[in-house]
């Protein structure tokens, strides 16, 4: 169970080993004089029709796959269709937690990198994935168009889509030649595959040039965990169990995750994948994928041992293990601070509120034909965080969250949620380490039609670390 709070998918774990190391590998490289050599991707042009193109293509694809060697029913589309998913009131969709909680926010990424990847900023790609996502719900499925889908690969879409694309900028050096190059496009190319064909079709795979300045963050740092975790947990139903497993974990902080709040979308953002070594009882080994960026910030105060911003934040959060179940896309804003040294011991503390313009929570009693077995609502709530670290050393970490979602499609309710962790992080000269955690969490969620039920349990996890290039969240 994880606080919660927090492509097909076990794989992602290598792609962000490799833009991890590529872009640490890409620091340490011999420095050329890069004021000698043309800079194409500091300043790119803007082409539209070849995003549109690729908009087309990325909707392509799939529903050539469906329609024609799947021969899916959903697939079966024309005018007619088309006419009437216009006219039509829009339908909850009911299909799995995975398909609609990962697959149509990745896809939502493809749409927003046909905009990012053709010259456009943060807020000029998002449109992309809105309208790549509306243009999906309308023209490519035989069904009524959903709200749920739209809104996940939409929000989704573009806090994956951006991730993705400074992961995959990360990966790339424009210096490097030989097999270094080579692989470094590769790493790319699978982190963002939109890019990689643009790169590809304009010749740039090859082109030996400068790197513009925001390919590489102020700071990074990546820990790659390997542990046990012990899951007991029960509800008021008389269901009660114990879940051992091991796991498989990688953390990224791209950019200061204070100083850099005031700069452009996602300077500093965070990302959170999981797998468990073997199946979860009815979960698969996908566990976590969540990443969080910062949009905008306004500074309060500062001075050399402090800071105080109002900070906002895009978010998006894929929890799915054997004691939570929860997919959000969403926003965060409130107080960030920081005491002490930037570079070495401080505190820092979080105080933010949240909103979900769609959640989707574990039903107790909805289960339809298709495999949803989750409400999906609105979220409201908010989020505290108190951390001491000790650069390269130590850090110790208390999260708490609460989360209110009133159900809009399932049986009517509310859900109510609750968590809160401790962790902590010894590392040996800054690279190995080891680490511990335990984290309690609480539902209790009120039906109209239905007995109420409340969820309890408790986690904890051991874990040995690694940390690229040291420990400095």
């Amino acid at each position: 169970m994880n606080a919660i709070g927090y492509l097909p998918a076990p794989p992602r774990c290598v792609l962000i080993v490799l833009a991890m190391l590529g872009g640490v590998a890409g620091e340490a490289a011999p420095q050329r004089r890069q004021q000698q050599l043309p800079c194409p991707d500091c300043h790119p042009p803007k082409h539209f029709w070849a995003g549109a193109g690729e908009l087309m293509i990325v909707q392509l694809i799939p529903w050539t796959v469906n329609s024609q060697l799947r021969d899916a029913e959903w697939a079966k589309i024309g005018p007619a269709v088309w006419a009437r998913n216009i006219e039509n009131p829009w339908v909850w969709d009911n299909n799995k937690f995975l398909n609609n909680q990962f697959s149509h926010p990745y896809h939502g990424s493809l749409y927003f990198n046909a905009g990012r990847t053709n010259g456009y900023n943060f807020w000029q790609s998002a449109p992309w994935a809105i309208g790549g996502s509306l243009m999906w719900e309308w023209f490519f499925e035989g069904w009524a168009p959903a709200p749920n889908d739209w809104f996940n690969t939409s929000l989704g879409g573009i806090t994956l889509g951006e991730m993705l694309f400074r992961t995959s900028s990360l990966t790339l050096d424009n210096r490097a030649t030989g097999s270094e190059r080579m692989w470094r496009e590769i790493g790319a190319t699978v982190l963002n595959p939109v890019r990689g064909f643009n790169r590809l079709v304009r010749g740039q795979m090859n082109d030996v040039a400068a790197n513009p300045s925001d390919w590489r963050p102020s700071r990074i740092f990546a820990s790659f965990d390997a542990g046990y975790r012990s899951a007991t947990g029960g509800d008021n139903r008389g269901n009660a169990g114990t879940t051992q497993v091991g796991f498989l974990q990688t953390t990224l902080f791209y950019g200061d995750q204070v100083d850099d709040l005031g700069k452009t979308p996602f300077s500093a953002f965070q990302l959170g994948f999981e797998v468990a070594t073997e199946k979860q009882g009815e979960r698969g080994r996908f566990a976590k994928l969540t990443a969080r960026g910062n949009l905008a910030a306004h500074q309060l105060s500062r001075s050399e041992h402090s800071s105080h911003q109002l900070a906002a934040f895009m978010i998006y959060e894929f929890l799915s293990s054997e004691a939570v179940e929860f997919g959000g896309q969403g926003f965060l804003g409130g107080l960030v601070s920081r005491w002490g040294d930037p570079h070495g011991f401080r505190i820092q503390s979080e105080v933010l509120g949240a909103a979900y313009p769609i959640a989707a929570t574990q039903s107790d009693y909805f289960v339809s034909a298709e495999g949803r077995d989750y409400d999906y609502g609105l979220g409201f709530g908010g989020n505290l965080r108190l951390a001491a670290i000790w650069e390269g050393l130590a850090a110790i970490d208390a999260r708490a969250r609460m989360l209110w979602e009133p159900v809009l499609s399932g049986f009517n309710g509310d859900h109510y949620q609750y968590s809160a962790s401790l962790e902590g992080r010894l590392y040996a000269r800054g690279r190995l380490g080891v680490g511990a955690s335990v984290t309690a969490y609480h539902r209790h969620s009120i039906y109209d039609d239905f007995p109420d039920v409340s969820v309890d349990g408790t986690q904890i996890r051991a874990y040995g670390t690694y940390a690229v290039p040291r420990w400095q969240p």
